[in-house]
């Protein structure tokens, strides 16, 4: 079991360190267009939900079905303290048995254009692929990017494995959804 947790743990350390080494092919400059809708903070919400199937980068879960939905929204982009919303992710292994199911508050909300990134904490769960996991009190974050009614796609991040999550921190959306809906606004 510890070897499971420790190649779940390898495999989000890798993407993790991933995301934050890749670096943008080429970035044009902004437009003033693009600038004027940067500085736009104004409300922010992220709702709706996600399934996806896990590809073979997530080993020893290779086609397990995932669900996260996320009702959030803040004021603003700049005032994380006006956050409120509620998080939900259940993943459940190929043979049928519950890998992890856990609910929270979010804490933390960002968004632009198509994509969010909202941070929370698990208020209630369990694990019992991970025996001996606590959850309640664990940092999570969610990132969505939504592409319309098909195509969207989540990421995320568990604290539950030692990753240091800081509020309004995630990140890219990873893997596409295969049903579900998310819908990004601000």
């Amino acid at each position: 079991m510890n070897r499971r947790l420790a190649t779940v743990a390898a495999s989000l350390l890798l993407l993790a360190a991933t995301v934050a080494t890749a670096g943008p092919a080429s970035a044009a400059p902004a437009s003033a267009g693009e600038l004027a809708a940067v500085d736009d903070f104004g409300p922010v919400s992220v709702r709706g939900g996600g399934s996806t199937v896990l590809t073979a980068a997530f080993q020893g879960f290779e086609g397990d079905p995932v669900q996260i939905s996320v009702d959030a929204r803040a004021a603003t982009n700049t005032d994380p303290r006006s956050t409120t919303g509620h998080f939900h992710v259940r993943h459940v292994h190929t043979d049928g048995r519950l890998v992890a199911d856990f609910e929270g508050d979010i804490t933390c909300l960002a968004g632009g254009g198509r994509e969010a990134i909202a941070t929370g904490v698990i208020t209630k769960g369990e694990a019992p692929w991970f025996p001996g996991t606590e959850l309640a009190g664990t940092k999570v974050a969610l990132s969505v990017e939504d592409n319309g009614r098909h195509g969207d796609r989540m990421g995320w991040v568990w604290g539950v494995f030692g990753q240091p999550i800081s509020d309004c921190q995630g990140t890219v959306p990873f893997i596409r959804t295969t049903g579900g809906d998310f819908s990004v606004r601000g």
